[in-house]
């Protein structure tokens, strides 16, 4: 094996160990705000902003579906956790503007 085939093989190992480091990290951070959430007021949103978005959207064409009950549900859980809870998880500051 040559050299340089070697040395990417390396290069390689090490992206690919630096990768998954800096995910496992941010993976942790995000669980660790989560827990604090959970420890300091018992519950956070269940959606993200762009969840919430796709959920709207799909009852606005679907409004008859099947699951349109179990989505309006979903909606209800989320409009009461954003009420109810003085701190999110995820940023809800761009929403406002976007609707």
């Amino acid at each position: 094996m040559s050299l340089t085939a070697i040395i990417v093989m390396i290069a390689c190992i090490i992206a690919l160990w630096g990768v998954a480091s800096t995910a496992l990290v941010y993976s942790m951070r995000q669980e660790e705000r989560k827990l604090t959430l959970l420890e300091t007021q018992k519950s956070f949103e269940p959606l993200s902003p762009r969840a919430m978005r796709d959920l709207e959207g799909w009852l606005a064409h679907h409004p008859e579906g099947e699951q349109a009950e179990e989505m309006r549900e979903l909606l209800d859980t989320q409009q009461r956790a954003l009420q109810d809870n003085p701190r999110h998880f995820y940023d809800w500051r761009d929403e406002s503007a976007a609707t």
